[in-house]
């Protein structure tokens, strides 16, 4: 009998909690969105993505806050329109019963900005991906340019052929971009990247008139730990000016022309 007993109550239990949950998801169909909070990670330094956008997503699709239900709003398709946006790495949308939506945005970190000789630009994300320019929001990131083979429209982080890729320097160019961002003093020495029509490079510094000869891009790190050895215990900062180029092709050595 006790068994029996036991039995019943942990059904009414059951029946109960689906009971309430039912009850819970009615209410929150019919629930109507009155608010609509955003959690961009601006803490990152980018601004790409910004209320405002955001908000005139929403009306594209026809959001209309005050009157839509969240039965009416389709999570998902507001999801793929955000993440549609070249800037944006994550999205996740969420409502409560109080009537507030909840869009939670990740954006993606650019470490250079790569041009071709037309002007056009993308840029490189710290995760190797191309991302459109906005013209909301310019980063403060190194420059690439020069004999750069890429084109309008074109994803060169979704190219599968070897020969696109060795074409565009994608690959190369993502390495070095990153070895000089986290690296604190180059990152503060160098502020362009040139690519020539052989495809090797010349890094271009802030400070002094010569330029630095850094040949393919091959042997990244050893190169530039050689050239932040040099700028650090090589030279006299007041004599940089003396010299038209620091050459960092050679293994295991540096060599500078003075300027005549």
């Amino acid at each position: 009998m006790k068994k029996l007993l036991n039995i019943a109550l942990w059904g009414f239990f059951v029946i109960g909690t689906l009971v309430l949950l039912s009850f819970t998801q009615s209410k929150k169909k019919n629930t109507v969105c009155n608010k609509v909070e955003y959690n961009i990670d601006i803490l990152s330094g980018n601004h790409f993505v910004t209320p405002d956008r955001v908000n005139e997503i929403l009306k594209k699709i026809g959001f209309k806050k005050g009157t839509d239900t969240y039965e009416s709003i389709d999570t998902e398709k507001l999801e793929r329109k955000l993440l549609s946006l070249s800037s944006v790495e994550s999205v996740e949308v969420s409502k409560n019963l109080n009537g507030v939506m909840d869009i939670a945005i990740k954006q993606r970190t650019p470490i250079a900005r790569v041009f071709n000789r037309n002007g056009y630009s993308v840029y490189i994300d710290d995760k190797g991906k191309t991302m459109q320019t906005s013209e909301f929001y310019t980063a403060r990131v190194a420059v690439i340019n020069g004999f750069v083979n890429i084109k309008p429209g074109e994803d060169l982080s979704a190219l599968t052929n070897d020969s696109l890729k060795n074409e565009t320097l994608l690959d190369e160019l993502y390495e070095l971009a990153t070895y000089i961002r986290g690296n604190e003093f180059l990152k503060a020495q160098i502020e362009q990247v040139y690519v020539k029509r052989n495809k090797e490079v010349i890094l271009i510094p802030r400070v002094g008139t010569q330029e630095i000869e850094f040949g393919k891009v091959e042997r990244v790190r050893n190169k530039l730990e050689n050239l932040e050895l040099f700028y650090k215990e090589g030279i006299n900062p007041e004599n940089l000016n003396l010299y038209k180029t620091i050459n960092l092709k050679y293994e295991n050595q540096i060599t500078c022309k003075k300027n005549n």
